[in-house]
């Protein structure tokens, strides 16, 4: 029987009898653990007999075989291209050999030789030889034998000739990228998809899908589409979902696709909620819970992205940050932050911030105020060994000399120059010296001395770009829940029902 692989990126495995399993956890046969796209549990290929299937196992994000979304199983030939979730890749192989095909000597008149070619072929998985029974006339008997002989060698030089092709792959060396839209980006109308390819002068087909799912195609380069969320209303549920390309060359094959686009779909309309009923005795009802806005995860999305644009320390870092999870629990803190007052809070700091991280450490202005307010709400007084906006203790900054320039203040010192000079020099460490100038990960890693922030650094992703699935430990998470939950917060005052504050943007604005 022909050897059977898997082939993905990093490593390949020989597939033996039984089940072998596909997912994101490392107790898989082949596992993926930094692709997020992937499920924990996401398919399995069962072997059957001398065939192998591919199962999905209900998988959130599907699973597609040679470009096309599997539902339910398929049997597997060599030289299909199995992807999971959208962004992980496994190819399916055998070895070219093939059974012999003489009689063996000794069988017996009428028995019949079954050749296992597969998985080579689903179609041809077995070709049997039958020898005559009975000679019907000497001449007659030997051109049975020899069209019988010719149609035989005729079907295997088929099977082979399709293993070959199969197990050679696509001479074909066209890419395709998705350009517009970006990822995280929320679709609310109808909107062209920018593709930017290379080399696609062998592609004959250039399919578009949502979550594995077709819904376009173009012959015609510059491959382009169209998609409109109408299209997808189940879609619009605040979750993120799979826009990807994939390049068919002229002779069939799927060629490896790259890497999905992550959107948000919005297609519903937005109602105002219906005034307040009023109980018998004409006083009306108080809704239960904190006063204020209700605001939506698609809102929470769209603010966080902002916040990100903001941080113009960031320079070409791109982040997703519209991960469920992670918008869900930054709305439910932005309720801790949604209380009125801070503006004229950090106004008594405004040049103490804006002196110390703009223009002494060149830091990016916002990240001083939304660090205060995530930390202190611009309450200085002192809590246990944490002192100022930042809630820095006196023994951390004196051990790293980030007391320097403080001269005779203190981190207490009403003021707050000390305190916002210690922070921004302690800040400009963490930026440049540990994360390249990413504010994200640094506002993450606050509280750390720069080698342990290091350390933690390595511990994460070559590709941290889904913040939230990077980051797994509970005290940074909680930090970058708060970084983003104050931030939007402080910028967007209004929609959190606070009409007396204003953005905290108009405290930096002149020092940017």
């Amino acid at each position: 029987m022909p050897e059977v692989r898997l082939k993905f990126d990093g490593g390949e495995i020989v597939l033996g009898a039984g089940v072998t399993t596909l997912g994101r956890t490392t107790d898989n046969a082949v596992s993926f653990p930094e692709d997020s796209n992937v499920s924990r549990c996401h398919a399995e290929i069962e072997m059957r007999g001398v065939e192998y299937c591919l199962i999905d196992l209900n998988s959130s994000n599907g699973t597609t075989l040679n470009g096309q979304k599997l539902v339910g199983e398929s049997y597997l030939k060599s030289g299909d291209v199995i992807v999971l979730g959208g962004s992980s890749q496994i190819t399916f192989e055998t070895d070219k050999k093939i059974a012999e095909t003489e009689v063996p000597a000794g069988a017996a008149p009428g028995s019949s030789v079954e050749m296992d070619m597969s998985p080579l072929s689903t179609a041809a998985s077995h070709i049997a030889y039958a020898a005559p029974q009975a000679p019907v006339s000497g001449g007659s008997n030997t051109m049975l034998m020899a069209a019988g002989g010719a149609c035989l060698l005729a079907v295997v030089f088929v099977v082979v000739a399709g293993a070959v092709y199969y197990s050679s792959g696509s001479s074909c060396n066209a890419t395709a990228k998705i350009t517009k839209p970006e990822a995280g980006d929320t679709i609310t109308a109808a909107t062209e998809i920018e593709v930017d390819a290379t080399d696609s002068g062998c592609v004959s087909k250039a399919i578009f899908t949502v979550d594995g799912v077709e819904f376009a195609s173009t012959s015609e380069s510059p491959f382009t589409a169209t998609i409109d969320p109408k299209e997808f209303p189940d879609l619009s549920d605040g979750f993120d979902h799979n826009l990807a390309i994939t390049l068919i060359d002229e002779v069939g094959n799927t060629l490896p696709p790259v890497a999905p686009v992550m959107l948000v779909f919005e297609t519903r309309e937005v109602k105002k909620p219906d005034p307040t009923p009023e109980i018998a005795q004409g006083n009306k009802q108080e809704p239960p819970g904190p006063k204020g806005k209700e605001i939506s995860l698609i809102e929470v999305q769209e603010m966080s992205k902002r916040l990100v644009k903001q941080m113009s320390g960031t320079g070409n870092f791109a982040y997703n940050v519209s991960n469920k999870q992670f918008l869900q629990e930054v709305q439910k803190k932005t309720a801790e932050y949604a209380q009125e007052g801070y503006f004229e809070r950090a106004s008594k700091y405004r040049d103490a911030i804006n002196i110390a991280y703009v223009r002494e450490q060149n830091l990016s202005a916002p990240l001083g105020y939304v660090l205060a307010m995530s930390r202190s709400k611009f309450n200085a007084d002192k809590s246990g060994s944490d002192e100022g906006l930042w809630k820095m203790s006196t023994a951390f900054v004196s051990a790293n000399a980030y007391s320097g320039p403080c001269g005779t203040e203190t981190l207490s010192d009403p003021s707050q120059n000390c305190a916002a000079k210690a922070s921004a020099l302690y800040m400009k460490a963490i930026v440049f010296g540990v994360f390249d100038g990413d504010v994200i990960y640094s506002a993450a890693a606050f509280g750390k001395a720069p080698q342990d922030a290091g350390v933690w650094k390595a511990s994460l992703p070559a590709n941290r770009s889904d913040v939230w699935n990077s980051i797994k430990t509970a005290p940074e998470r909680e930090q970058l829940v708060r970084f983003f939950a104050a931030g939007i917060v402080a910028e967007n005052p209004q929609k959190f029902g606070l009409k007396k504050d204003r953005p905290i943007s108009e405290l930096y604005r002149l020092a940017m």
